[in-house]
């Protein structure tokens, strides 16, 4: 039985990518040939380049309901979603001076959360604003801001970082020039939820964040490589959570944003970004660690390093693969460009 190879053109590639986000199918196609354009659109591109000068997002989520990733922008506090082609589209405009960063779709309750922040604005320029940070409140359906909740405003640090939402809805921030957590209940009450001395810093601290079913938060230390484990149900004599250290097989020093897959495993996203704000040591780097005991220790399952692309931040999980985000973030905090390309990359 003679073996047939099936030739994929990049454009019937691009055209099952388009049916599988609800554009029209390509007409001229086969059945095999559109049967082997599926499963490599299955699998996703290796590289989207968005194209989108100087947007400067830092961190993205998938949202499943427009099977295209949302991302903020450090530089215009907007949101856009970007398709699997790079098309970008701008779905929230800005809604002041800050850096839209953290981002987390809550699909329960129709909406998306975002961490924004003036902290990286305010290094390089004066601003007609006393520190800005919080959490903003976007309707899923419309792309319309529906709330804005003001957090670490009291005259302290000012950075909020990333945010994880559980199944109840409360939303738990990270500040990075700080070492408190706090939380955001379903009815908007914010109060502080852990603060942990292990988490202080002088450069940029607790970082990426994500909320576990079985009941927990993990939170990465920028400049510490750490990871911490943090009950959300029960707490220790003292009314606190019990905050636990994570055993790592290495410190992950330039860890900033953590997603956690459908698999249980979590993909941690390191970058050498914080030697602006004297944090030494980091490297780009994607490590995807695995653990066997409720997270009280991980082993490294895999990691690429050196990143492809310098500067990675963030990583979101799709239906397509898992994607890794590196929006030129160090430009836009050195002063370099103009950036008119974005880049994310497949594991």
């Amino acid at each position: 039985m003679s073996r047939t190879t099936v030739r994929l053109s990049a454009a019937l590639v691009a055209a099952a990518c388009a049916l599988a986000v609800g554009a029209p199918a390509s007409a001229g196609a086969t059945t095999r040939e559109a049967a082997a354009a599926d499963a490599a659109c299955r699998r996703g591109p290796e590289a989207i380049t968005a194209q989108a000068p100087n947007l400067y997002p830092e961190n993205l989520t998938w949202d499943p309901t427009r099977r295209a990733f949302l991302v903020g922008s450090a530089r215009y506090g907007t949101i856009s979603t970007v398709g699997l082609d790079g098309t970008v589209k701008e779905l929230s405009p800005a809604f002041g001076i800050v850096s839209t960063l953290g981002i987390k779709i809550d699909l329960p309750r129709n909406r998306f959360v975002v961490a924004y922040t003036d902290y990286w604005i305010r290094q390089a320029m004066p601003l007609p604003q006393p520190p800005t940070s919080g959490v903003a409140v976007f309707d899923l359906t419309t792309g319309r801001l529906e709330q804005r909740i003001p957090l670490f405003e009291d005259g302290g640090g000012s950075f909020a970082n990333d945010l994880a939402v559980d199944a109840a809805g409360t939303i738990y921030v990270t500040n990075s020039v700080s070492a408190t957590i706090v939380r955001i209940t379903p009815d908007g009450a914010v109060t502080p939820f852990v603060t942990d001395p292990r988490f202080a810093t002088t450069t940029v601290g607790p970082n990426g964040i994500v909320w576990h079913p079985s009941g927990y938060l993990l939170l990465a230390l920028y400049d510490k490589g750490t990871l911490f484990r943090i009950p959300t149900t029960g707490s220790s004599a003292t009314g606190s959570p019990a905050v636990r250290q994570v055993e790592l097989p290495q410190p992950l020093i330039g860890v900033d944003g953590l997603t956690l897959k459908p698999d249980g495993s979590v993909v941690a996203v390191s970058n050498s970004i914080g030697r602006v704000a004297g944090v030494e040591g980091g490297v780009d780097a994607v490590t995807v660690l695995r653990s066997r005991d409720g997270w009280r220790s991980a082993r490294i399952a895999q990691r690429v390093e050196p990143w492809s692309v310098s500067g990675p931040t963030a990583a979101a999980t799709t239906p397509y693969g898992d994607y890794v985000l590196s929006g030129h973030v160090y430009d836009l905090m050195t002063g370099q460009g103009p950036t008119p390309a974005f880049t994310l990359n497949r594991i």
